[in-house]
């Protein structure tokens, strides 16, 4: 019930992110406690959160507190900020094997890959898996590269350039890389099979290359699963289980037509103000109890992100995020799950982290080489794609949340002071840093010297890591997430 006031509506959405974001934090950071524990190390502090303490209680050696920001969370084992007793008192943590130092640092981010397994397995066997897009072709646009060879909706796009492709980024991601040269695509239905050449065109607004064709949504129905509270499609009158049969009198050919119909904006105001842009109506035909209604839903403009126009001489790397406007109905569509057996919920839960995780790495690489730094998000655009999921549904959410676990899991792996990566490092240089400093002269403070430096600098990474998110998330704000 309190989902149809906007009030309620707004802090549901605020305790589901919550929940999600200490959740996350919770599992990494219980990783670190219970191989702590395992290996015999004392625990002084486990906190979820960082800032003032919500709550707090001690058991034994170890305080257990709970604080607001949850964008971070820590252990504090015994020894592990170079205090003076770090190698002396039998259960600090340097004192402890370096196999057992290592995996107390690795275990926050193995819980969270664990964490994504178990969330897509549960969600997958329980729930269910969407049909997955296959390259079936729903549309051609007139004029098109495609139209122009003589495409025709029912194909399936089986290869391009003698590579198969069974997905439409696949189709998507070449034709990018095409780079505008003609592309040899094979095409199938049922039996048949031809061949046919395509020469991509640069899209108009900055989305690089199209030949002109959409595949056929198998994810969504043109049914109206619920609205936002004094959003656009509630106060247009929308309710739920609506079926959508024409948008602006052209009857629906598939669901995707009608969200890109609400997206709708004019590309002369599409780097406009919001507050100066008012956008047209979207009349919707729907049918409800054997009777056709026509309802005007008028989208509010919000900011969006999309990579810029391609330009003369710039490769696909070196394209920067812009911010543009784009229609918001306040409208999400029901969508068909097929809920998967105990042994396809497991490999297909495996699978999907697997393929997250490859992902994370790849983006980490291309961060580190410089490319798509213009990319990153910080804690505010984590908090608008978890509102943005929290709103399409629970299953958007929770699925989410795996996504969101694997990358927090792997950026504390990354080789930065302060981080669980930074920390690994000067374990395993630890040994090499004592026999320098033995050379120098420092015979009997080698140890507690290493420590001091390495405090040192963790120290000051993380003053840099919080002052980088919060530049990030500056520029976030700026940029309308």
């Amino acid at each position: 019930m309190f989902e149809d006031h906007a009030i309620w509506f707004k802090l549901l959405r605020g305790l589901q992110i919550v929940c999600v974001l200490g959740g996350i934090i919770l599992i990494h950071e219980l990783g670190h406690f219970l191989v702590a524990k395992w290996s015999r190390m004392e625990v002084d502090e486990f906190a979820v959160g960082v800032g003032p303490t919500i709550w707090s209680r001690r058991r034994g050696e170890t305080l257990y507190r709970v604080c607001p920001f949850l964008f971070m969370g820590y252990v504090r084992i015994r020894g592990l900020e170079g205090e003076p007793t770090a190698e002396v008192a039998p259960h600090t943590f340097y004192a402890r094997p370096v196999y057992q130092q290592v995996a107390t640092l690795v275990a926050g981010a193995a819980f969270n890959v664990l964490l994504a397994v178990v969330i897509f397995c549960l969600l997958f066997g329980l729930w269910g898996v969407p049909p997955r897009p296959d390259t079936t072709v729903a549309k051609v646009v007139a004029g098109s590269a495609a139209d122009v060879a003589g495409v025709a909706p029912g194909w399936r796009i089986a290869a391009v350039d003698g590579r198969p492709t069974q997905q439409p980024d696949q189709v998507k991601a070449a034709v990018q890389q095409s780079g505008g040269r003609p592309l040899q695509v094979t095409l199938q239905q049922g039996e048949l099979t031809r061949a046919v050449t395509l020469t991509p065109q640069a899209g108009r607004t900055g989305s690089g290359y199209k030949i002109g064709v959409e595949f056929a949504d198998r994810v969504y129905l043109p049914v109206v699963s619920h609205t936002e509270p004094a959003g656009p499609a509630r106060q247009a009158g929308l309710l739920p289980d609506d079926r959508i049969v024409a948008v602006n009198g052209t009857p629906v050919a598939q669901p995707t037509d009608i969200l890109l119909a609400l997206q709708q904006v004019p590309e002369a105001d599409e780097l406009r103000d919001p507050g100066e842009v008012t956008l047209p109506g979207v009349v919707l035909q729907v049918a409800r109890g054997g009777q056709l209604h026509d309802l005007t839903v008028v989208p509010r403009p919000r900011k969006d992100q999309r990579l810029a126009k391609l330009q003369p001489g710039q490769n696909e790397d070196d394209r920067r995020v812009e911010t543009y406007l784009l229609g918001e109905a306040g409208l999400a569509l029901q969508r068909e799950f097929h809920r998967l057996g105990a042994g396809a919920a497991l490999v297909e839960g495996c699978r999907t982290s697997y393929e997250v995780l490859h992902n994370v790495l790849r983006s980490i690489v291309d961060l580190f080489t410089g490319r798509k730094f213009d990319q990153v998000g910080g804690p505010v655009q984590i908090v608008k794609l978890l509102s943005e999921q929290a709103f399409l549904g629970a299953w958007d959410l929770i699925n989410w949340a795996g996504l969101l676990s694997i990358m927090i899991g792997v950026f504390n792996l990354l080789p930065l002071p302060a981080l669980d990566g930074g920390r690994i490092i000067f374990v395993l240089l630890t040994p090499v840093a004592r026999r320098a400093l033995r050379l120098v002269g420092f015979k009997e403070a080698s140890a507690r010297l290493v420590r001091q430096i390495e405090g040192y600098i963790h120290a000051v990474g993380l003053v840099l890591l919080l002052l980088l998110m919060v530049l990030v998330s500056v520029r976030d704000v700026a940029r309308g997430w």
